[in-house]
């Protein structure tokens, strides 16, 4: 009798777990193995914002990263009319997003509920704001989906090993297919020098009264965001190129604080609940692909990283891709035997 294929899954992230979880569900006699070494609360998915919004993506793949996100918009709207969703941490929660500049709509804009350009009207509530657009999406309380992902996972057979792995090669032997959902760690686990961090700076505050999401680009680029989540709001933010530090900056603190309470002046009064500093994985292009330049290894390797700041908008899509290139590594599998 054939064994079970055995899958190790590198990463547990919200873009790790979620592809595990993906894989089990989809492919029978499939044995899954999570590695890595940091989980929930210790990932660079627990201190992201947890907003869908497509966010610092390569140009280059804007066709497939708005499928990819509005997959992930149907899961998570399914997830939310579930009986699960304050389990998963997912909220419904409309916004403003307002930008420089607006020639056309973005391609996601048919797709999500609500969607409509800001009238002069609308704009005149928050001076120097020139165009803007409304729209909803969901925000995620991260820790909350990813301990539910790791719950789901192991009820389901899988198995988690915490370690950190320093190449490929040490699991190569145990692994018939190897999916790298590594982030960061792909600059060292296959030397990437493509990959690269871009810094986040946010601070989580006690605002309830704050019920809409906020969204400014301005003219020198600068991010402001203001996303109330489940359980506090979060303001931000920063994407900052050449700086790989984790610890909190007060230079960075201090202009978000003045930056959103700009935008929204009752922010003055909320208390502060804690801050974090977190890398983001920036690629050029997301790499989502089965491996065909690695020499050396005797398990197959499909590659799904660098999401930058859209992790959380693109991870079921991505998933559901990931798990596709297993399933096509499968069937090339079976025509061989």
């Amino acid at each position: 009798m054939d064994r079970n294929l055995r899958v190790a899954v590198v990463g547990a992230g919200a873009t790790g777990l979620s592809t595990a979880l993906c894989i089990q569900n989809r492919i029978r006699n499939c044995d899954v193995t999570i590695i890595a070494d940091k989980f929930s609360p210790s990932t660079t998915s627990d201190g992201s914002a947890g907003l869908w919004t497509p966010f610092i993506v390569p140009d280059k793949q804007k066709e497939i990263v708005t499928r990819w996100a509005l997959q992930t918009y149907r899961y998570l709207w399914d997830l939310f009319h579930s009986e699960a969703a304050y389990q998963y941490g997912v909220q419904l929660i409309s916004g403003f997003n307002f930008c420089q500049e607006m020639k056309n709509e973005p391609p996601w804009s048919k797709s999500v509920v609500g969607f409509r350009r800001l009238g002069n009207e609308e704009l005149k509530d928050y001076p120097g704001k020139e165009f803007g657009i409304f729209y909803t999406a969901f925000t995620i309380d991260v820790p909350s989906l990813l301990s539910s992902f790791l719950r789901k996972f192991r009820e389901q057979g899988g198995f988690v090993i915490a370690k950190k792995l320093k190449s490929l090669q040490e699991i190569d032997s145990s692994y018939d297919v190897i999916v790298n959902c590594s982030g960061l760690g792909a600059a060292e686990l296959l030397d990437d020098a493509t990959i690269k961090p871009k810094r986040g700076q946010v601070i989580r505050v006690k605002a309830p009264w704050i019920k809409h999401f906020y969204i400014d680009i301005d003219k020198s680029d600068d991010v402001t965001y203001i996303l109330p989540g489940v359980n506090s709001v979060v303001l931000g933010g920063t994407s900052q190129d050449g700086n790989n530090s984790t610890e909190d900056n007060q230079a960075d603190i201090d202009g978000i604080r003045e930056r959103c309470l700009k935008l929204m002046p009752s922010l003055r009064d909320s208390k502060v609940q804690g801050t974090w500093a977190g890398l983001r994985p920036y690629r050029e292009t997301i790499r989502l692909e089965i491996d065909k330049v690695t020499a050396g290894l005797k398990a197959k390797i499909v590659h799904n990283y660098g999401h930058g700041g859209s992790g959380l908008t693109l991870f079921w899509g991505c998933a559901e891709d990931a798990t596709n290139l297993v399933l096509d590594l499968l069937k090339s599998r079976k025509a061989r035997l």
